[in-house]
């Protein structure tokens, strides 16, 4: 759907047309769906002649058949259910079950909502002790990078053709222009990886050296191309974008000496994430998360 800036509501770019529709009535639906694309695609076409483009990216755009990225149920079927990716029934382990008793879960009014379920769980122990409730909040962070982390498959050119053809449209600007920003809420490194295989620079507030540690000065950084000579100022390099994840990411680790360092395996405990549960929002004040979020207002 779009919802473009002088529309009063959002409009369908594929809508499903019930079964029994009249002739006249479908080409309605049709010629209307074009219409949106058509509104959608010039509202893109001139964004990109705008001197500031800001971008936020949510977990739509790492779900498909084709990203085959992890939504929050998958979250809760691997998380809770005895049979995940079964596509059975669902049955909830006994070890979950035991859980949702314990901290009072109301699976009725809440359903299975990942997110609520571990909110409830870390309310619990802010009142009790619970060894198992503990285990039970450790395995799922182990479960949400696991699945965060294994769906891209780097043998599949088209899993990130979108994200390819994106990145490479939006970041190749013109010399006056600022830098693409590009905000995302998702753990995964989709736009990283994409980003790789187009041959684009990713600006994500990490150091150049080895090992690459969390300065938000280094998005003050830039590439220019210079003469060999070097007699000649240098020209901004293209395809090169700023990259703020939100909540953090799957390869980024907190380090005993308090820094933040890229780390392609992470352990769950380690890992520079704000996991889904509602004390999602104080932990966004710790860093790196309230710089990356301050430099989001600062945009907007």
């Amino acid at each position: 759907m779009f919802f473009g800036p002088e529309f009063t509501g959002w409009k369908e770019l594929k809508p499903e047309i019930p079964a029994g529709t009249e002739p006249m009535e479908e080409q309605k639906i049709v010629a209307a769906a074009k219409i949106a694309r058509d509104e959608l695609k010039s509202f893109l076409l001139s964004s990109l002649q705008m001197q500031h483009v800001a971008v936020l990216a949510g977990s739509g755009t790492s779900l498909g058949t084709i990203t085959k990225g992890p939504s929050m149920w998958t979250l809760w079927d691997f998380c809770v259910n005895s049979n995940p990716g079964s596509g059975a029934k669902r049955e909830i382990s006994d070890a979950a079950s035991k859980i949702i008793s314990e901290v009072g879960y109301d699976l009725s009014a809440e359903k299975e909502n990942i997110e609520a379920l571990l909110s409830r769980c870390e309310a619990y122990l802010q009142i009790k002790t619970s060894r198992e409730v503990s285990e039970f909040i450790i395995a799922s962070k182990k479960v949400i990078l696991e699945k965060c982390s294994q769906f891209l498959d780097p043998a599949d050119e088209r899993q990130l053709a979108a994200h390819r053809t994106f990145l490479h449209r939006l970041s190749r600007r013109r010399v006056r222009d600022s830098r693409l920003k590009l905000f995302t809420t998702n753990y995964d490194v989709c736009f990283e990886t994409a980003a790789g295989r187009q041959g684009l620079v990713v600006l994500d507030g990490f150091s150049f050296s080895q090992p690459r540690h969390f300065d938000p000065r280094f998005f003050l950084y830039d590439i220019v191309r210079r003469p060999a000579s070097g007699d000649e100022v240098g020209t901004p390099l293209e395809g090169v974008f700023h990259l703020y994840k939100l909540h953090g990411s799957v390869n980024w680790s907190n380090t005993p000496q308090t820094e933040i360092e890229v780390n392609a395996k992470p352990k769950p405990e380690d890992a520079c994430l704000i996991y889904p549960a509602k004390g999602k929002y104080q932990q966004s004040y710790a860093q790196p998360h309230l710089e990356l979020i301050s430099q989001y207002f600062f945009q907007i």
